[in-house]
């Protein structure tokens, strides 16, 4: 993950001789897991994300560094299933909770590069820092068991964007969101947002 920092930065510091135009985009996002392990054991979750845009010369060719924040809830059978293993005499519920924290470098196309409407397409590669929260919750007690996993991920994606302003558009954005390590996680990504010119 580093790598992609370090070239991105690179691309940063070689275009300041160069005409440039950024951007950066915030999302609100509605997560649809995919996954069969995690679809069957977390609900539908949400996030939000940001991302900045670096464009080459006058094309719609850009890099892009993507950041952001995801949170799943285990479903009630599953939050039932954990207390009924873990049985005791006080009387306990559980809670169960999974974070996920993307960092995407991507390389992106604009079809209508400066026109109102947009046609963008996307493709990252990078990683995804996974946390995965068991809170046991009792009358007089709570404790919390926390896992961490931290896996390189791909995110293609396909958005439209319509200028609302000057220098502002609304974003509509789907992308997929794939870990390609052991532990297998797999999530639609739905983004509604804005994208500011910079």
């Amino acid at each position: 993950m580093q790598k992609f920092i370090v070239l991105f930065f690179l691309l940063f510091g070689a275009s300041q001789y160069s005409y440039a135009q950024y951007q950066m985009s915030i999302t609100g996002n509605y997560n649809l897991p995919q996954s069969d392990d995690f679809k069957n054991n977390f609900k539908n979750g949400l996030g939000g994300t940001g991302e900045l845009f670096y464009f080459f010369k006058e094309s719609g060719f850009s890099a892009s560094l993507k950041f952001g924040l995801s949170g799943f809830r285990g479903t009630e059978e599953t939050e039932a299933a954990l207390q009924d293993s873990n049985a005791t005499v006080n009387d306990y519920s559980y809670k169960i909770n999974y974070y996920n924290f993307p960092l995407f470098l991507s390389a992106n196309y604009t079809f209508f590069h400066r026109k109102k409407f947009n046609i963008h397409l996307g493709l990252g590669l990078g990683g995804i820092f996974m946390e995965h929260k068991e809170k046991q919750i009792g009358k007089y007690t709570s404790s919390t068991r926390s896992k961490e996993y931290n896996e390189f991920a791909i995110y293609p994606s396909l958005g439209i964007s319509y200028e609302l302003a000057k220098d502002i558009s609304l974003l509509i954005k789907g992308g997929y969101n794939m870990t390609l390590g052991e532990r297998q996680l797999k999530y639609i990504e739905l983004n509604t947002g804005i994208i500011y010119k910079i």
